[in-house]
């Protein structure tokens, strides 16, 4: 496993949705780095533990407004410019329950998910990178019963199953 260094900016983004009483995950690419999976990125991608309500949205856009921090309202969260530092707030409400949380590491004030919650995260993505992702992470060493759980739980067992084929040629 590689150690978490958050930039400054990062870091202080962080602090702020704690002291709003939020617990704060580090997904997509830079969790991968984590377990020693490496896609350059410059973005920083972050989950919450509450839904983006109106209230818990106004909440975050005050105080990283208040700290200096440029704030987009999305779709899908908040897009925080952090000193030139793109980070991506958003809530995963798909996986995030207190099996996901108890099977976290937690670095630098930060949650790490593990590697079978992540290859979940990158099966409901979809997107291209995400795939590639998720590739390398199938080869990890996983906890196969508990991913095939989860992947079930989340509707996307077919998904998985395609893709461990390709990676290893066997079936799951």
């Amino acid at each position: 496993m590689t150690e978490l260094k958050l930039p400054p900016s990062v870091r202080r983004v962080v602090e702020i949705c704690r002291s709003l009483g939020f617990k704060v995950f580090l997904i997509g690419a830079r969790a991968l780095e984590f377990y020693g999976v490496v896609r350059h990125t410059a973005d920083w991608y972050l989950a919450v533990d509450q839904p983006f309500t109106v209230e818990v949205r106004d909440r975050l856009t005050e105080a990283l407004r208040g700290a200096g921090f440029a704030v987009q309202w999305r779709k899908w969260g908040l897009y925080v410019d952090a000193a030139g530092v793109h980070v991506d707030i958003n809530y995963a409400p798909l996986i995030l329950d207190s099996e996901f949380i108890s099977r976290c590491r937690e670095a630098e004030g930060v949650f790490i998910p593990s590697p079978e919650d992540l290859v979940i995260l990158k099966l409901a993505s979809g997107e291209r990178k995400d795939v590639e992702d998720l590739k390398k992470l199938l080869r990890l060493p996983l906890d196969l019963t508990y991913l095939k759980k989860r992947a079930l739980q989340a509707g996307l067992d077919r998904e998985l199953w395609k893709i461990w084929r390709r990676v290893h040629g066997t079936r799951l």
